[in-house]
């Protein structure tokens, strides 16, 4: 599904050349979850970045090995573009700004459904998308598709997003700290549907968060990062319940207990 191997990505700055992503090489299959955690500015999300190539390429020089699905998207940029919103499927940090402000969720949906089947009328495409909302647990979906962004909560625009991924034929969703404007009930309800999702699609998940509460109930695997480096990598319970590093051992100490 995902091969990564040496993946370095180099960013220009004013102060010159930044490090972002120094040599880390991870895999994923089909049905597996992997995630990176680390503390903010590690390096997860410009990993994320570097491997969808979203990266500005005069801002960001990206090289190593990168294979989606049996692609080479390092010496073939334009395969990423082909496989962006259709195998490939970014959920971003923020809802708010991953959908337009002016369009309602049911044209912003219905295009996302006619650009995997252009074949489709209009309204066979609305069909779809209330069906898609319905998959993704929002009530009401056809009322649902009339409204704009603002009318919805986060957590509803979380599925809402999860919905137009899930327009295509999905093989790996990235999922950038996709809870982290959430409460705690609604993230836990966002994970469910996830891995619930995964189970029906067989999808792999690539998973970018700073929370280890997250990591240990979505995750096959684990990689901690830290300055543009992997410093551990291993099995969640090996990473949660044995971590061999010190800076693993302070990101679990920095986890708030309640008593």
């Amino acid at each position: 599904m995902l091969d990564v191997t040496d993946l370095r990505v180099e960013l220009m700055t004013e102060r010159g050349v930044v490090k972002a992503v120094d040599g880390v090489s991870f895999s994923i299959e089909s049905g597996e979850t992997v995630t990176i955690i680390g503390e903010s500015g590690s390096g997860k999300s410009t990993t994320a970045m570097g491997v969808l190539r979203l990266l500005p390429d005069d801002e960001a020089a990206v090289s190593g090995k990168i294979v989606i699905d049996g692609h080479d998207v390092v010496g073939n940029p334009r395969a990423a573009a082909r496989l962006r919103g259709d195998k490939v499927v970014l959920i971003p940090q923020d809802p708010m700004t991953a959908l337009s402000p002016v369009h309602t969720i049911g044209g912003q949906l219905g295009e996302a459904v006619r650009l995997r089947d252009p074949s489709l009328s209009r309204k066979a495409a609305a069909d779809r998308a209330a069906d898609l909302l319905g998959q993704v647990g929002i009530p009401d979906p056809r009322r649902q598709l009339g409204r704009h962004p603002h009318q919805l909560s986060g957590g509803m625009l979380q599925r809402v997003l999860i919905a137009i991924a899930l327009a295509g034929r999905l093989r790996l969703l990235v999922a950038d700290e996709p809870t982290s404007a959430l409460d705690v009930t609604v993230q836990a309800a966002i994970l469910d549907l996830l891995l619930r999702l995964q189970e029906e699609t067989g999808m792999g998940i690539l998973m970018i968060t700073h929370d280890l509460g997250v990591a240990r109930l979505v995750s096959d695997r684990v990689h901690v990062m830290k300055d543009g480096r992997f410093v551990e990598s291993g099995e969640v319970e090996q990473i949660v319940d044995e971590p061999r590093e010190d800076y693993t051992r302070s990101l679990l100490s920095a986890v708030p207990r309640f008593r």
